[in-house]
């Protein structure tokens, strides 16, 4: 039996957070951290515009694989930010992005 694992549609709730930084300390990599792993974003353009949602709460769905050395992997289908709830702020507020984005 194969150790690799192939990929599949996974939908996850976590949290964006930096995981590679440049030499001028600029985000280049990310993951998204839940209590249970962290799952590196491969970049595409909904993976690319999760940057601009670092330090908050996302549900993200995707195809998801682990590597050899154990390292999970979400490539992002689709995404909604998550608002801080409670009760006070509206439904409306969140985000809700497909791949089918703007031109």
């Amino acid at each position: 039996m194969k150790k690799d694992k192939t990929a599949k549609e996974e939908t996850i709730v976590g949290y964006v957070v930096p995981s590679e930084w440049d030499n001028e300390d600029n985000v280049v990599a990310i993951s998204i951290s839940t209590e249970d792993d962290d799952y590196l974003v491969e970049m595409n353009k909904l993976g690319e515009e999760l940057f601009d949602f670092l330090d908050e709460d996302v549900e993200v769905t995707g195809l998801v694989r682990e590597d050899r050395d154990g390292t999970k992997r979400i490539r992002i289908t689709g995404y909604e930010v998550l608002e801080d709830t409670d009760d006070e702020y509206e439904e409306d507020d969140d985000y809700d992005y497909e791949d089918e984005d703007e031109e």
